[in-house]
């Protein structure tokens, strides 16, 4: 038989009911000591303890005037009693039917020693977002009555507290309770209280201290839709009423959305308020809670890249340890819609074949680099080295493609230029979201990976071709690498360059120092100009790496440029796309909110 011996009276003003939770914590109704700073505790089973001071330390908002929400009180004892605390069970325990029995001590008028009343909750449908229907289990069993407020609701087969007794029906012997999740709603302490699923409450905690050390000016809403949206078309609607605080969007986190395929949205929340802490200690211990607790993939052969086995064919040789192996990390910056200069900028960790969201923001295009810069060492904390190198790639709008991104600084206090500490590519992200693209990108993936070497094409800096009938002579010619002579500086050059990537190119390269059109007199007497000088050197040196090893290799380049005084290879741009390496992202369907 199950001894509750942590059921208890309590005596202020009037009297009523509560539990231990702690061995110093009974939690309570607030309007059972409304207005009292202490109060008298007793324990039901055992009266040789005798009355114990217990200090009003917690009480939620719930007035006397108000519609009862957040009635909720905290008290903590004078001292310890040696009292085991009650066990709670996990949110969505079922008990919502008519064949699991409720019991509460409660302790109405002329009962001091208390009486155990039998009930049932014939629904999970929660009353205004907040409360549970509890009936009488019979018609003449006891009936919910002054006394019982605070009382906790257990479930008869398990011993388990399920939530608490917080007012009856003027008729039919029953009432509402608080559910314990509910409950920790309105009281953070009871984090690590109530089992959390899948959560140890130790990590619970920890998060819950830290959400608390958190300010934002923003409503809790709204941080829960910055972190959802990303990650879901139709992010789960918050509870009725809205989110009470930044730990109650925590909670519900933790306790009721299904994350979807890959994500962990209580990591991302957790990074989101990271980029949004002013204070350095909290942001590092929030990125490492983040990077704890993320999804965690099951490892596999480290030369099982993502898509692999789709790709192997009778005619495929097996994987040859030359070959190319990434472990990608994907930046997305995308116009959000909302005006001409705001970007919904995401950093992904790609592993085990799956984009897991690390940290996305809405931006103006000045902020975009900082927060780029910020949240790549984050990501690095989510691949598999075993896996292969690191690979950058940024996924970036048409008219971003001229962005030197591999000359972004690689963290505050380290000035060396991105591309030269890793491997960087970008990729056009309106071809990265037409799917008749990626499926001709993939094609000729799987035909590199049998002859492993690229047919190059060039075009020169002083082309008049038209642009539609490059994209159709490309695709004839079966080109899977592009150079220009030109950078993106002038219409007709962006027009061409449109015309490699709509040629599903895998490879597209150009020089951002390269030739602007107007060549000097030494170009027409024969001399070639720099246009044509870097494509020679791209033909020179480039086109007999296989296309998988580029990125590698320009990496190199990179170095060697930045190094020297003069380079062909200064500005590079690497446009490098091998959808395999590249899982879908989700696309929001709107921008998450400022």
């Amino acid at each position: 038989m199950r001894s509750k011996s942590w059921q208890v009276r309590v005596s202020a003003r009037g009297v009523g009911s509560g539990f231990l939770v702690t061995e110093r914590h009974v939690v309570t109704c607030a309007h059972v000591v409304d207005g009292a700073e202490h109060v008298e505790v007793t324990f039901a089973q055992h009266p040789d303890l005798g009355p114990v001071r217990a200090t009003v330390a917690t009480v939620g908002e719930w007035s006397r005037d108000g519609d009862g929400r957040g009635d909720v009180a905290v008290l903590e004892l004078e001292r310890a009693v040696g009292v085991s605390p009650a066990r709670f069970a996990a949110p969505h325990t079922p008990f919502g039917h008519r064949t699991a029995r409720l019991t509460a001590y409660g302790f109405p008028l002329g009962y001091d020693e208390g009486i155990l009343g039998e009930f049932r909750s014939t629904s999970d449908q929660l009353i205004a977002g907040e409360w549970l229907q509890l009936e009488a289990w019979t018609g003449h069993g006891a009936s919910l009555e002054e006394g019982f407020s605070g009382a906790a609701v257990v479930r008869e087969d398990t011993g388990e507290v399920v939530g608490m007794v917080t007012a009856r029906y003027a008729a039919g012997g029953g009432g509402r309770m608080l559910p314990a999740q509910a409950l920790v709603r309105r009281w953070s302490g009871g984090a690590g209280l109530v089992p959390a699923p899948d959560h140890r409450p130790g990590t619970v905690v920890a998060l819950r201290d830290l959400v608390l050390r958190c300010a934002d000016e923003r409503t809790p809403e709204a941080v829960y839709r910055s972190v959802m949206e990303p990650l879901y078309a139709l992010p789960p609607l918050p509870p009725a009423g809205g989110f009470l605080s930044l730990w109650d969007v925590a909670w519900f986190l933790l306790t009721e959305v299904e994350p979807a395929p890959g994500s962990a949205p209580w990591a991302d929340f957790a990074a989101h308020l990271a980029d949004r802490s002013r204070d350095p200690a909290v942001r590092r211990e929030l990125l490492a809670w983040a990077a704890d607790h993320g999804v965690r993939p099951a490892p596999r052969a480290p030369l099982d890249r993502p898509d692999d086995h789709a790709v192997r064919t009778a005619d495929r040789e097996p994987l040859g340890p030359d070959e190319a192996m990434w472990s990608p990390i994907l930046v997305e910056i995308e116009r959000s819609g909302s005006d001409r200069d705001t970007y919904l900028v995401s950093v992904h960790a790609v592993r085990d074949g799956r984009a897991r969201l690390v940290a996305g923001a809405t931006l103006s295009g000045r902020d975009v680099q900082e927060y780029v810069r910020k949240h790549l060492d984050l990501a690095f904390a989510h691949i598999d080295r075993a896996e292969g190198d690191e690979l950058i790639a940024f996924a970036l709008p048409g008219d971003w493609l001229g962005e030197p991104v591999d000359e972004w600084r690689t963290s505050e206090d380290d000035a060396v230029p991105l591309g030269c500490s890793s491997p960087v590519v970008v990729m056009d992200l309106g071809r990265r979201r037409a799917s008749r693209l990626q499926f001709r990108l993939r094609k000729a993936w799987q035909a590199l990976d049998r002859r492993r070497e690229g047919a190059w094409q060039r075009v020169e800096c002083d082309s008049t071709q038209d642009p539609a009938k490059l994209t159709v002579r490309l695709q004839w010619l079966e080109t899977t690498a592009v150079g220009y002579g030109s950078p993106l500086s002038t219409e007709r050059s962006r027009g061409l360059l449109r015309a490699g990537l709509n040629a599903a190119a895998p490879v597209v390269v150009w020089s951002r120092a390269g030739c602007s059109g107007r060549h000097d007199e030494g170009a027409a007497a024969g001399h070639s100009c720099t246009g044509a000088r870097f494509l020679d050197a791209l033909e020179e040196q480039l086109a007999s790496v296989p296309l998988a090893e580029l990125p590698r290799r320009v990496h190199a380049l990179r170095r060697e440029a930045f190094l020297a005084d003069e380079h062909w290879a200064a500005g590079l741009t690497l446009v490098w796309e091998d959808p395999r390496c590249f899982p879908e992202t989700h696309v929001p369907p709107r921008s998450p909110i400022l």
